[in-house]
């Protein structure tokens, strides 16, 4: 941690639209959330910069920080203030950016999953406004790690400056890119003529993300797998040429997660603990989430669970395909999430053909989420892609066994063709291969020996951040090297 053999702390300044517990729509907030600790665990010196969004709770707020910070774009400059506050044991400083014309709304990205009108607006001000952060509150970082396409214009502004840091910027999902009309360039403050417009456009649209590919110093994705998918045509959403270009520059670093707040023997959700070495509780878990979904009381027939978003990437257009089949075999199917509303109707009506077999509970609720984790025995992501996935980890840290296609941090996680098996995977998301996956996990289900032991192996994985956060370490170093920075 000591940058061009210095002996002060590396210092890094993490830049996300969402980060746990303060707001969270996705992943990307668990991340943003649990590897800043991490991080300063081992010595860095971290900051986070965030939106201040309705969704953050007022008690989380913290202390004003700046009243007035002046951030400026061609031909206007606008008005925010910084609140701080507080992350994880280690008091990870996050600096909150106040301004209500942006960022005091419903949504954090926009109505129904998708952008606000003036999304573009709101993502080149944040842009700015935590670059303009930097000098106001004294931070120097050695460099700026940005994530997602919400960020994706601040390492164009910083390879554009002379005396622009270095930057880091992680791909979580391919599939947003924060993709614009031309006509918005002047609305974000680009002349059509300059050279930031020809980073920021791409195939005739201005494209978020394709700025932040060519203009980061170095790039990272959260799996090895996804790392290498997303430079071919079928996973690279249309940017695989320009991922291609900067292969010697993309990393794969598989997420992690924070196992103090994943752990079910400490859980205060749960209605009882339980651990590798005692896992009686887990049997009371998963009466309680019968009777809490009111679902037949039965320790025999295996509960299925899933927690998800209901969209076309995590494949549970397929998933409702193959439930009227799996609940023969027999499972009971228990589903948490939100997303496109033509298939939450369709789950919908799948639980009241089988409510006996299912129950679904179209919302978000982190207790009820965590009762799912530990009262299930299966947990089934069919996604079609999956850059990390947090999913599996968490269901296999709560002993409850995946069946996930291969595909992204899926495959990287979870493996079933081993002599130390730790799920079920198939192939190409066809229903029957899916059905099959299903089948093959509850037969393993029957057999008592065979699946206490693969519970306990699924208890003994380690994806904490420990590993994970040292890897970024190296390659923030990596970073500072290439950018040619001498401290």
């Amino acid at each position: 941690m000591s940058p061009g053999g210095s002996r002060q702390p590396m210092r890094v300044l993490f830049v996300a639209n969402e980060v746990a517990p303060f707001a969270k729509v996705g992943g990307l907030a668990d991340v943003a959330g649990s590897l800043p600790p991490a991080l300063a665990e081992l010595g860095v010196d971290v900051s986070v910069v965030m939106p201040l969004h309705q969704q953050v709770p007022t008690d989380a707020h913290g202390e004003s920080a700046l009243d007035a910070l002046e951030v400026t774009a061609p031909h206007e400059t606008r008005r925010a203030s910084v609140l701080e506050a507080e992350l994880g044991d280690a008091g990870v400083p996050v600096y909150l950016i106040r301004y209500g014309p942006y960022f005091d709304r419903p949504e954090v990205y926009g109505p129904g999953g998708g952008d606000y009108p003036d999304s573009p607006q709101r993502y080149a001000f944040f842009a700015r406004a935590a670059l303009a952060l930097i000098p106001a509150l004294g931070l120097d970082p050695h460099v700026i790690h940005c994530h997602d396409w919400p960020t994706g214009l601040l390492p164009a502004f910083e390879r554009l400056s002379p005396t622009g840091r270095p930057t880091v910027y992680t791909i979580h999902n391919l599939g947003y890119q924060g993709q614009f009309d031309l006509d918005v360039a002047p609305r974000i403050g680009i002349d059509p003529a300059s050279q930031a417009m020809r980073l920021v456009q791409f195939e005739g649209r201005i494209n978020y993300m394709a700025a932040a590919i060519r203009s980061a110093t170095v790039l990272s994705t959260v799996s090895v797998r996804y790392a290498h998918e997303i430079q071919t045509p079928d996973f690279g959403e249309g940017l695989d040429g320009l991922l291609r270009g900067r292969a010697a520059d993309l990393y794969g670093i598989l997420n992690g997660i924070d196992d103090a707040q994943w752990d079910p023997a400490t859980d205060p959700a749960l209605p009882a603990h339980f651990s590798r070495g005692a896992m009686a509780g887990k049997q009371v878990c998963k009466a309680a989430l019968q009777r809490e979904m009111g679902l037949p009381l039965d320790p025999d027939v295996p509960v299925v669970g899933a927690i998800t978003r209901l969209v076309w990437q995590k494949g549970l257009d397929v998933l409702a395909q193959v439930l009227p089949r799996a609940v023969k075999l027999p499972i009971q199917f228990v589903l948490l999430g939100t997303g496109e509303p033509a298939l939450e109707d369709s789950y919908r009506l799948l639980a009241r053909r089988y409510p006996e077999q299912m129950a679904i509970n179209i919302r978000y609720d982190d207790g009820l989420a965590r009762r799912i984790y530990a009262g299930s025995d299966i947990f089934v992501m069919p996604s079609r892609y999956e850059p990390c996935g947090l999913g599996q980890m968490m269901s296999m840290a709560y002993g409850t066994v995946p069946v996930v296609q291969a595909t992204g941090g899926l495959a990287d996680t979870v493996v079933e063709a081993s002599a130390e098996p730790t799920g079920f995977v198939f192939y190409g998301l066809a229903a029957d291969d899916l059905l099959f996956a299903l089948e093959r996990a509850v037969l393993a289900f029957r057999d008592r020996p065979r699946w206490e032991k693969l519970v306990a192996r699924c208890m003994a994985q380690d994806f904490s951040w420990t590993e994970s956060a040292r890897r970024y370490v190296d390659l923030y170093e990596t970073a500072i090297a290439r950018h040619g920075c001498r401290r």
